[in-house]
């Protein structure tokens, strides 16, 4: 329960702490070269889904989600809500991959801050 609520404490942190001006498409342009690996890293932590373009979908929406403010527990319940096989553990594990593959800006902003 410790890992769990320290993952989610970092991940959290991570998805708050990213700036509201750092937007999908004009900072950081979406491509498709990360899907592969976004893809392999929900694999390599259990993370299961029926078609890897609506995963790869759902990791790119997460980057909009953040670059509009959306806070880290809202984002999170956004995709439990959406994917209720998805544990709030695999939610945070699912937001953070997204960010690392769509968004790293975001990220290095937040280690920054």
């Amino acid at each position: 329960m410790r890992l769990l609520l320290a993952l989610l404490g970092v991940s959290l942190g991570i998805v708050a702490a990213a700036p509201a001006h750092a937007i999908p498409g004009e900072d950081e342009a979406a491509t498709d070269e990360n899907n592969e690996v976004f893809i392999a890293d929900l694999h390599r932590v259990g993370i299961s889904f029926a078609d890897p373009d609506q995963a790869v979908a759902a990791g790119k929406a997460v980057c909009g989600l953040i670059s509009r403010g959306v806070s880290g527990l809202q984002l999170l319940n956004d995709l439990r809500d959406n994917n209720p096989a998805l544990t709030t553990n695999g939610a945070a594990q699912f937001a953070t991959i997204s960010a690392k593959s769509f968004c790293p800006r975001q990220l290095d902003a937040s280690a920054k801050s």
